[in-house]
C-alpha cells in the first residue's frame, strides 16, 4: 500500500473539478476509511486497491 501523493503523482489517482480523489483505471471516486492511530485508508470500492492518507 503506497500513499496518495505516489499515486497522484504516478497517475493512479487523480482530483476531479472538485478536489476529490478518483482510481484512474476504474474512474470511481475513493472512499474513506479510518485506519485507527493516524491517518486513513483510501480505497477504490471497484477494484479494491487502496492507499494510505497521513492527516
Amino acid at each position: 500500500m503506497s500513499s496518495i501523493n505516489k499515486a497522484l503523482r504516478s497517475g493512479a489517482v487523480r482530483k476531479d473539478t472538485y478536489e476529490r480523489l478518483v482510481c484512474v483505471d476504474c474512474d470511481t471516486r475513493l472512499v474513506t476509511q479510518d485506519r485507527g492511530g493516524v491517518g486513513w485508508r483510501r480505497a477504490c470500492p471497484s477494484c479494491g486497491r487502496e492507499w494510505k492518507q497521513i492527516r
